[in-house]
């Protein structure tokens, strides 16, 4: 298999249509449009995974650029996961806000182990969403 490269969105833009297969490979937001995922991608910290011109990888942040940042729609291919691919991918989108004073995600249960391994951690704090 050719090497998978990983490459901030500011040097290689991640096209919204990737984006959205990348999504429904994944099962993720069958209601954004590739022209929503367009605009959030415009200002985005964000990091593709590239396998030639396959994006088989994707994570973003939400930051106000100095004190806060949040994780977002870290997602791997099937077939590329397991290798270390959604570590790396969070390692690169971390060292691109090094900036930044606290960074924060959500995820499932069983990916907590992950997330612990690049340094976050639980906290007892409650989470709230309104939609």
């Amino acid at each position: 298999m050719d090497p998978i490269e990983l490459v901030t969105h500011r040097s290689r833009p991640v096209p919204a249509d990737r984006l959205r297969r990348l999504y429904d490979h994944v099962g993720w937001w069958p209601e954004r449009s590739a022209a929503e995922i367009a605009a959030v991608l415009d200002g985005a910290v964000a990091v593709g995974a590239w396998h030639g011109e396959d994006l088989v990888g994707f994570a973003r942040l939400v930051t106000d650029g100095r004190f806060r940042a949040y994780v977002e729609d870290v997602a791997v291919h099937e077939s590329c996961r397991r290798r270390g691919l959604g570590t790396a991918i969070v390692r690169e989108l971390l060292a691109a806000a090094a900036d930044i004073d606290l960074t924060t995600l959500f995820c499932e249960p069983g990916l907590v182990p992950l997330y612990e391994g690049l340094g976050f951690r639980a906290t007892s704090q409650v989470v709230l969403h309104r939609a």
